[in-house]
């Protein structure tokens, strides 16, 4: 019997000891081998290793073929494609579409993602959805994307609501209870903002009181309009600027300009509150959170940016006194991003985490300046990934994905009255240029004109960016003005 004799048990304890060196050697290879091919290293054709980075590329709508180097690419999107270090330039292609295109670099190791590519159709046909006798003074679209509020410009009290998710359905209409308004329907109608519950929507009414030009608050409950209120009535004061704390339609930041007063109120205690004192500008996050430039403890000739979380305040960097400030701050990522900056500086610093470095080195240093000729305007993409500062045609972004910066001129001279441009989504802007929307990439890359659109009043997408709401002078005198509806897919893609 085979197991009895010694010599063949010896044998085949050899047998499996060399066998299960050999699959360690094997396995220890396998994972070697797939270790290395995840850092992206590889073989070319010459037989030399090269460390490839890793690219991520989706566009909408999907699929699209892919161009790198002008060479076609055997997937579609979606896709991951491993190229070696160096430059290229990406192109997206779909029948009926314009194409995309930019250029990349791709380090060894590195992972890029390139999930925003929008193509739009080649041809553009706008449909109409409503006339209006006179020129509208209002349209503006919930945070949600879903309703568009459309002034009726027979009427400063009433408008128009369509419900963006059910386009073929007629629009409905609501009306501001008479005395909600000061002056009846007189006067103009601007908006301030939107609640986050998609629902109330807070309104400036300007208007002509004797031979005098004011104005006031007034919240729009777009669901039940009998429930709207004049707020500047509630509050018994008429504060400069309104800002909802957290968003919530109820509850009120209160900002007086002429004597730097910040006060808080909610619906249920319209009483302001005192809240902070020598404010020159400011921007909450959340309930507790505000961002607020000041010269309360800042030395002569100069102005403190503070941070306010609480009770506890850190002040984040000292500007000069004398002119406008640019400030706002976000999250992305569970990081803070905090911008601030003088527009007669010229520049915005851009800081990440600022609290947290002054605990650690009381000290704050900025990830990234961005410098335009005195900037206007701040505001964080829908996805708060960028950060812009704008004036007029000039911009200049900060990536904080990438902590990268960029800075340009776009050259399209932006419509009056428009003041800024404005994110179409987390990486697109745009504005209304030679009386037509002008949108562009946050690097200012692959540029497209639309659809004729009025400067005055807001373009609107629908969630799904299948269709475009354009507000635009009429093509004859009877219809001074027309709500049109312009589909941003071709019409097998819809």
């Amino acid at each position: 019997m085979d197991f009895l004799d010694p010599k063949k048990q010896k044998r085949h304890k050899i047998q499996l000891i060399t066998g299960y060196i050999l699959v360690g050697i094997a396995l220890i290879l396998t994972t070697t081998i797939l270790l290395y091919q995840a850092y992206g290293f590889g073989v070319d054709k010459n037989g030399q290793i090269i460390q490839n980075g890793l690219v991520f590329i989706s566009s909408t709508p999907n699929p699209a073929q892919i161009y790198i180097n002008g060479q076609r690419y055997k997937d579609d999107t979606n896709v991951r494609i491993p190229l070696p270090s160096g430059q290229y330039t990406v192109e997206l292609q779909r029948d009926g579409y314009g194409s995309w295109k930019r250029a990349i670099t791709v380090e060894g190791g590195s992972v890029e993602h390139f999930d925003y590519p929008f193509l739009y159709p080649s041809k553009l046909t706008s449909a109409a959805v409503k006339s209006y006798a006179l020129k509208n003074r209002l349209s503006t679209q919930s945070p949600d994307r879903r309703w568009l509020v459309q002034q009726n410009s027979e009427s400063l009290l009433r408008f128009d609501v369509y419900d963006l998710n059910h386009i073929k359905d007629a629009s409905k209409e609501i009306a501001l209870p008479d005395g909600v308004l000061t002056a009846g329907a007189a006067g103009k109608l601007e908006l301030e903002q939107w609640s986050t519950d998609n629902r109330h929507v807070i309104l400036k009414h300007s208007f002509q009181k004797g031979d005098q030009q004011t104005y006031e608050y007034v919240m729009l409950d777009r669901e039940d309009p009998s429930q709207s209120i004049n707020l500047t009535a509630k509050w018994g004061i008429n504060p400069t600027k309104v800002e909802l704390r957290d968003q919530k339609y109820d509850q009120y930041y209160l900002f007086d300009q002429s004597t730097g007063a910040l006060s808080t109120a909610s619906l249920k205690q319209p009483q302001p509150k005192a809240y902070l004192d020598h404010v020159l500008a400011f921007k909450s996050y959340g309930d507790t959170v505000m961002l607020y430039a000041t010269t309360k403890g800042a030395d002569a000739g100069k102005v403190s940016v503070v941070m306010r979380d609480g009770q506890d305040s850190d002040v984040i960097r000292t500007l000069d006194a004398g002119g406008t400030y640019v400030l706002n701050l976000t999250k992305y990522s569970g990081d803070w991003y905090v911008a601030a900056g003088a527009a007669n500086e010229d520049k915005v610093y851009v800081y990440k985490n600022p609290v947290d470095m002054l605990k650690m080195q009381h000290i704050t240093v900025p990830v990234h300046v961005l410098k335009t000729t005195n900037p206007n305007y701040i505001e964080f993409s829908d996805n708060a990934r960028f950060i812009m500062i704008e004036n007029g045609s000039k911009f200049a972004l900060y990536d904080a994905e990438n902590d990268k910066g960029y800075a340009y001129d776009t050259k399209h001279v932006m419509d009056a009255p428009q003041s800024h441009a404005t994110w179409m989504d987390g990486h697109r802007l745009g504005y209304v240029s030679s009386g037509k929307l002008y949108v562009f990439d946050f690097d200012s890359a692959n540029s497209r004109t639309l659809v004729a659109a009025d400067p005055a009043l807001l373009p609107a997408f629908t969630r799904d960016y299948k269709y475009l709401y354009t507000t635009a002078p009429g093509a004859t005198a009877d219809v001074p003005s027309l709500l049109s509806r312009t589909p941003l897919r071709t019409s097998s893609d819809l």
